[in-house]
């Protein structure tokens, strides 16, 4: 998953819907601020995380990358 070109490492999973991860974060978009963005991507990730859809040492490598990213207003 890429935020502000900045590449996590970490592959966006999908639900049996079809559904991706980077799909539930920016279902929430605008963001009306880089910190309103990566509390979204921690709330997203940690509810994948709980599904069993992303391990936990994945979701902090997309948490991390979000709060390093870029973020234009």
């Amino acid at each position: 998953m890429v935020f502000g070109g900045l590449d996590s490492g970490v592959a966006n999973p999908a639900r049996p819907d079809g559904t991706t991860l980077l799909d539930a974060v920016w279902a929430g978009a605008p963001f009306r601020s880089k910190g309103a963005l990566v509390t979204r991507v921690g709330k997203i990730v940690d509810a994948w995380v709980a599904e069993g859809r992303l391990g936990r040492a994945a979701g902090d490598a997309v948490v991390r990358t979000a709060r390093r990213a870029s973020y234009a207003e």
